[in-house]
């Protein structure tokens, strides 16, 4: 499925906009486990995940703290507010090989100023961003971890086979040691 169809299916854009977005868009291949922007990193652009997967992740203390996972048709963004300084928050890489579609952000801005469909569009993907960020820290952040390695799973079951267990642990905030424990008392 290219971009173009998950922006047709999953985003319910026309054509028109589908071709003004994407005028200025560049297509790019990546390996797994290849960095996309590093943390502190100027970042004039916004990435879409065409195929494949990619996590969002800081390193603190010599550890990783996996922030976010993005597959097919979402955004993957170390800031998504078009309005602040393009200085990337945290580190983007692929967790597999991933074609990602990647948009300046002074595109975008262009285009949500001209166009009603695509500030509509916009609006909903930080409508989105706002919407997990909240479940992340209303269902996941209070329970405990086996009740949040539950509920991931279950919200998404591609996690298992597409995501290491280390990074699944990262996102966790929990060492694959314990993530094991967890699964094995599971099962």
């Amino acid at each position: 499925m290219t971009f173009s169809d998950i922006l047709q299916q999953q985003y319910k854009l026309s054509s028109d906009s589908i071709l003004l977005l994407l005028k200025d868009a560049t297509t790019l291949s990546f390996n797994k486990k290849e960095p996309i922007v590093q943390e502190g990193q100027r970042n004039d652009y916004i990435y879409f995940v065409e195929k494949g997967s990619v996590r969002g992740f800081i390193e603190r203390e010599g550890k990783e703290f996996t922030l976010l996972f993005a597959f097919e048709g979402d955004m993957a963004a170390t800031m998504p507010d078009l309005s602040q300084t393009p200085t990337a928050k945290f580190t983007l890489e692929t967790l597999e090989s991933s074609t990602l579609v990647k948009i300046s952000r002074s595109h975008l801005e262009y285009l949500f100023l001209h166009s009603l469909e695509l500030a509509n569009w916009g609006r909903k993907l930080m409508e989105k961003t706002m919407q997990e960020h909240e479940h992340y820290f209303i269902e996941y952040y209070w329970a405990d971890k086996s009740h949040q390695y539950q509920m991931l799973i279950k919200e998404f079951p591609q996690l298992l086979q597409r995501v290491s267990l280390k990074e699944i642990a990262s996102y966790l905030n929990i060492t694959p040691q314990s993530l094991s424990r967890i699964r094995a008392h599971l099962k």
